[in-house]
């Protein structure tokens, strides 16, 4: 679903903070086309993970490379978004445009297929699983670039950058879980006030 996510980007490795999410990723390449899994277990609760996965217009706020997110259309459960961006490989930046249709299943899914722009294939899924600690956040992607032509490297570039991108979505998901819990606690009566 995040253009820029499935987008060729910069090889050289994000260090990720002490406190940041962690995520596991993985990369295959079948044929024309790369698969791409990813995965965390989040500190954070369903409801809030719903709203920030499905807060398109936001996603220029931490999401690395992005630089338009909007919401183009709407019609119910389908939500029209164009997304554009920079993929860069070392010191070469390319420019990416792709407008998704989105089909919501709120609170727990999102499926994506990119609809126009610059790749011939753009599928996604995110899906988000409530657990004892949390939720857990799951994705699933196939990209053909049309650059098959770089084989390897652009398998790396592309498990590089989604592992960066999906990064950012589970730490603003978790930020934004820790902001609601201070809220909560800050708006709840003190007993002590009665």
């Amino acid at each position: 679903m995040l253009a820029i996510a499935l987008a060729l980007a910069s090889l050289v490795a994000v260090a990720t903070p002490a406190d940041a999410a962690t995520i596991s990723i993985g990369v295959q390449r079948r044929g024309d086309r790369i698969d791409i899994e990813a995965s965390a277990q989040l500190d954070a609760d369903g409801a809030t993970a719903w709203r920030v996965l499905a807060d398109y217009e936001r996603y220029v706020d931490f999401i690395p490379d992005l630089r338009v997110s909007r919401v183009s259309a709407r019609r119910g459960a389908t939500v029209i978004v164009e997304q554009s961006g920079d993929a860069t490989l070392w010191l070469l930046r390319m420019p990416l445009d792709v407008t998704f249709e989105i089909t919501e299943i709120a609170p727990t899914r999102l499926r994506s297929r990119a609809i126009a722009g610059s790749f011939p294939t753009l599928e996604s899924d995110y899906r988000l699983t409530p657990t004892g600690s949390g939720v857990r956040l799951e994705y699933q992607g196939r990209v053909a670039t049309g650059w098959a032509l770089f084989g390897p490297l652009e398998q790396l570039a592309v498990e590089r950058n989604i592992a960066r991108q999906f990064q950012a979505l589970a730490d603003a998901i978790e930020q934004r879980s820790a902001g609601d819990v201070t809220r909560r606690r800050i708006d709840a009566p003190n007993p002590r006030d009665d």
